[in-house]
């Protein structure tokens, strides 16, 4: 229940969407001064409580038919943020313990640049095709929570492995990635009205997604697996 007793029953909750006066994050608005433009609509996706947000990062890991409140899928910044810094600290300590077997030409920082571009962007096209209701701003915010469950995996093996046991990160990956991945997939599936195209894009994301995380393990998680090894072998003769 949201300002007064009106509820607003959508999948999609938005930080921008006001009800009774109050946004959906919790946070009471001065309606005066809410016009919609750009700098402010960005700003508003980034006011989210802290116990707001350790919801939603629960949440992003919960299939969606598990009760009511976990059909809401929150829209905001935030925590895609959260979820990138995560992943670029974990990911630039493997790297520096990792060199010179990792990639050293590219960086984790432009990994995760390109990812949380181009892959909402591409999904976004790809369902619009199918003729999905999500929007480029609710995508990369389904997405960027998705990426939590990178966080959690490669978190958990690197504190009880060092990265050092693929069969410790495959049982994560389909713990946190899978239930990620799940969700996802669950929440495509509902915004996509046509049957013949729901299993394309749904399975087409979650398998990125997943892949993904496997690459980022194992080019700069992984101690010992050597990437890109033929064209390093060229450059060092």
């Amino acid at each position: 229940m949201i300002g007064g007793g009106k509820r607003c029953s959508v999948i999609f909750i938005g930080n921008d969407q006001r009800c009774g006066g109050y946004v959906d994050n919790g946070w009471r608005v001065n309606s005066t001064a809410t016009n919609r433009t750009l700098l402010s609509s960005v700003k508003l996706h980034f006011m989210v409580p802290p116990a707001h947000l350790l919801h939603r990062i629960f949440v992003s890991l919960v299939p969606p038919f598990l009760g009511e409140k976990y059909r809401r899928v929150y829209v905001d910044f935030l925590g895609p943020s959260l979820a990138l810094l995560l992943m670029a600290g974990m990911l630039h300590y493997g790297h520096a313990s990792k060199v010179p077997s990792a990639a050293a030409s590219t960086t984790p920082t432009e990994v995760l640049l390109l990812y949380s571009v181009l892959m909402p962007v591409a999904a976004y096209v790809l369902g619009w095709l199918c003729q999905a209701t999500v929007t480029l701003t609710e995508m990369t915010a389904l997405l960027g929570y998705g990426m939590f469950g990178h966080v959690f995996t490669l978190a958990v093996s690197l504190f009880f492995y060092q990265e050092a046991s693929n069969a410790f990160f495959f049982f994560s990956l389909a713990i946190f990635g899978g239930l990620s991945a799940l969700r996802v997939a669950l929440v495509l599936l509902a915004s996509i009205p046509v049957p013949a195209a729901r299993l394309l894009v749904c399975s087409l994301v979650a398998t990125l997604q997943l892949l993904s995380l496997v690459f980022l393990h194992f080019a700069y998680m992984h101690r010992t697996f050597v990437y890109a090894a033929a064209e390093q072998t060229d450059t060092s003769l």
